[in-house]
C-alpha cells in the first residue's frame, strides 16, 4: 500500500542527501558565509565536528523575523523566479542547507544584520524550533551544530575518527581559501588554533602558501569566447595519484569532463591540480544534485577543448628545452662512488640482504611478475633457467648508445638499467636506516613550514616525534637521518611522512609505510639513463645492486637487469 511518508522521516531522508559528514556541514555553511559577503570566517571544531561545529562570520546577517524561515526547506534569499534558476550566480540557491543540518542535529543560530541594533537567536532540535527570541549579538552570523546525526545512529556510526573528519574539514577550508584570496579563514580544534589563513591577495600566492616556497608553480590560462580557465599544477615526484580541485564560478565541484581533459594532456598528470573555470551562469546547470557538487555544461565539448589546450601548455612549459628547463646532459652529479668499494654501503651479514645469486629471465623472453608495495618488491623469473652468479668473474664491456650497461658473466651477457638499479639501491638504503632505528639529523638552517601543513603537524605531533622530526613554532629543525636520501628536501620528507601516517593507522606498520614513501621520493635522484660510466663506477653499481635484498626490480616494479644466456646466444649463432 502506498502512503505518504511522515514529515520527520522525509526531512531526514532529504538531509542525508545534503549532509553526509561534518565536512559537508563545513562546505554548506562556508558557502553561505561567502554569499553573505563575509570577510572573516572562523570555525570552532570539537572531535572532528562530530561533537560540536561552530562557524562565525561578519557577513550581512539574518533579520530576527526571518530566522524561523531560514530553517524551512526551500526557503532562500538567492533566487525568486524560474528565470533566476537559469542564471545562478551565488553558491547557495536551493534553500536546503540550514534545514538539512537542523534536521540531523541540535542547532543554534545567532545573527544580526549590520543595519540593526539588536540581533536574534533561534534554537532547534531535530528540525523542531525550541527557542526564538531577540538577543544582543555581533553583526554577522554564528551557527552552532551539536551532536551531528544524533537522531540518525546508522549514519553516525559510519563517520571516521575525529582526526580523519578534521582533515576533511581542513581540506574544504583550504580549497575555498584558494579561490577567495581576499578572505580570512581561521580554524580552532578542541580549543587550539590550528589554522589561520590571512588574505594573500591572489590565488597564486595562496597556492605558494599551500604548496611551499620551494615548489615551482606550473600554470597557464586560456580564454575562448565567454569562457576562461586557469590551471595550476604541482607535480609530486613520489605520487602515482592525480588530486584535482575544480572550481566553476567559485563553486567546488567534481566533473569527469574536466578531469579527463587534464589527464589527456599527453603526459603523466600525477600530482595536485587546481582548475578554476569562469563562464556565463546561463551556460551552466548547477541544479543537478542536492549537494551541488555536480554540474552540467551546455557545451561540454568546448570546455573539454579549453581545459585540454591549457593543460598541454602547462606540460610544454615544464618539459620544453628552454634555459629554465634545460634537460640534463653529461654526468649526473647526484650519483657518486666515493665510498670504499670493498666495504660497500650494506652489512651483508644482515638477514635483510640475502645472497641470492642473479637469476635470468626465461627463454621465452618473459621478464617477470612485477610487484610494487611497501611489503615487498620482488622479481620472479618465469620458468626454471640455470642460476647466474656475479660473485666471481664479471667483465664490464661498456654501454649501449642509450646508456644501458653491458657485463660479460659466466652464464651470459647481462644488460643493466643504471637508473632502475640506482633507484633500488637508494630505496634499500633508506629501508636500512629505518630498520636500524631512526636518529635525528639537525638542520643547519630552520625551514619554515607551509601554513597548510601546520594543522596536520598538530594532529600527528606524537607520530612525527616518534619518526625523529623536531619542530619549534612554525619551523622544522630536525628530520630523520636517512642514508640514501640524496637530494630529498626536509619538506619532502615531512610531506611523505604525513601521507604515510594518514594512510596507515596501524602503529606497527606505520614506519614501513613512511619509509616506503620517502624511498620512492628519493628515487628521483637516481642516476639518469644516458649518463656515462667509467669502468669502476659501473662495477661499483653492480656490486651495490647485488647487495640489495630484491635486486631484480626497481621500487616501481621495472626490471633492473636482463640476461641473455650463453645457451641462447649459441642457438642464435647455430653453435
Amino acid at each position: 500500500m502506498i502512503k505518504r511518508l511522515d514529515k520527520e522521516v522525509s526531512s531526514r531522508i532529504a538531509a542525508g542527501e545534503v549532509i553526509e559528514r561534518p565536512s559537508s556541514v563545513a562546505k554548506e555553511l562556508i558557502e553561505n558565509s561567502i554569499d553573505a559577503s563575509a570577510r572573516n570566517i572562523t570555525l570552532y571544531i570539537e572531535q572532528g565536528g562530530k561533537t560540536s561545529f561552530v562557524i562565525e562570520d561578519d557577513g550581512c546577517g539574518i533579520s530576527f523575523e526571518e530566522l524561523p524561515l531560514a530553517l524551512e526547506r526551500y526557503a532562500t534569499s538567492k533566487i525568486t523566479t524560474l528565470d533566476d534558476l537559469e542564471r545562478i550566480s551565488t553558491l547557495g540557491y536551493r534553500g536546503e542547507a540550514l534545514s538539512s543540518v537542523a534536521a540531523v542535529s541540535r542547532m543554534e543560530i545567532r545573527s544580526r544584520e549590520r543595519t540593526s541594533d539588536a540581533g536574534g537567536i533561534i534554537r532547534c532540535e531535530g528540525g523542531t524550533v525550541t527557542l526564538h527570541t531577540e538577543t544582543p549579538s555581533h553583526p554577522g552570523t554564528r551557527i552552532q551544530v551539536d551532536d551531528l546525526f544524533y537522531n540518525l545512529p546508522a549514519r553516525r556510526k559510519f563517520l571516521k575518527t575525529a582526526s580523519a573528519e578534521l582533515r576533511r574539514i581542513l581540506q574544504v577550508v583550504n580549497d575555498y581559501a584558494l579561490v577567495n584570496p581576499e578572505l580570512t579563514f581561521r580554524v580552532f580544534s578542541d580549543g587550539k588554533r590550528i589554522l589561520e589563513l590571512l588574505p594573500p591577495g591572489s590565488t597564486d600566492k595562496a597556492l605558494q602558501r599551500r604548496w611551499g616556497n620551494e615548489t615551482r608553480l606550473y600554470s597557464s590560462e586560456t580564454a575562448y569566447n565567454t569562457n576562461s580557465v586557469k590551471i595550476w599544477w604541482n607535480p609530486i615526484p613520489d605520487s602515482r595519484r592525480t588530486v584535482m580541485t575544480i572550481f566553476v564560478n567559485g563553486r567546488r565541484i567534481q566533473d569527469p569532463t574536466i578531469r579527463s581533459a587534464v589527464c589527456g594532456g599527453e603526459s603523466a598528470a600525477y600530482g595536485e591540480w587546481l582548475v578554476v573555470l569562469e563562464m556565463p551562469p546561463e551556460d551552466l546547470d548547477v541544479n543537478i544534485h542536492p549537494a551541488k557538487e555536480e554540474v552540467r555544461f551546455r557545451r561540454s565539448g568546448d570546455i573539454y577543448k579549453l581545459v585540454l589546450q591549457t593543460t598541454r601548455k602547462i606540460f610544454s612549459g615544464k618539459y620544453s628545452f628552454t634555459a629554465e628547463n634545460e634537460p640534463q646532459t653529461g654526468r649526473d652529479t647526484s650519483f657518486t662512488f666515493s665510498e670504499n668499494r670493498s666495504s660497500g654501503w650494506f652489512d651483508k651479514t644482515d638477514p635483510m640482504f640475502s645472497q641470492t645469486p642473479w637469476k635470468p629471465v626465461s627463454e621465452s623472453g618473459q621478464l617477470a611478475e612485477r610487484v610494487s608495495s611497501p611489503e615487498a618488491t620482488v622479481f620472479i623469473p618465469a620458468g626454471k633457467p640455470a642460476p647466474v652468479t656475479v660473485d666471481g668473474f664479471k667483465n664490464y664491456i661498456g654501454q649501449t648508445a642509450m646508456g644501458f650497461l653491458i657485463f660479460d658473466l659466466p652464464n651470459g651477457l647481462a644488460i643493466v638499467d643504471p637508473h632502475a638499479a640506482h633507484e633500488r639501491i637508494l630505496y634499500e638504503e633508506i629501508a636500512v636506516s629505518f630498520k636500524e632505528g631512526i636518529a635525528t639529523q639537525n638542520l643547519t638552517m630552520p625551514v619554515e613550514i607551509p601554513i597548510s601543513l601546520l594543522p596536520e603537524i598538530n594532529i600527528f605531533s606524537k607520530e612525527l616525534k616518534d619518526l625523529a622530526f623536531i619542530f619549534e613554532d612554525d619551523h622544522l629543525l630536525g628530520v630523520p637521518m636517512l642514508r640514501g636520501k640524496s637530494k630529498l628536501s626536509p619538506l619532502d620528507m615531512l610531506r611523505s611522512a604525513l601521507r604515510g601516517i594518514e594512510v596507515e593507522n596501524d602503529p606497527d606498520k606505520r614506519d614501513r609505510e613512511v619509509w616506503w614513501r620517502m624511498a620512492r621520493l628519493a628515487c628521483r635522484d637516481a642516476v639518469k639513463l644516458g649518463s656515462r660510466f667509467e669502468r669502476e663506477e659501473a662495477e661499483t653499481l653492480m656490486d651495490r645492486l647485488q647487495a640489495c635484498s630484491s635486486p631484480f626490480t626497481c621500487p616501481h616494479g621495472r626490471p633492473t637487469i636482463f640476461l641473455i644466456e650463453n645457451r641462447k646466444l649459441e642457438d642464435w649463432f647455430e653453435r
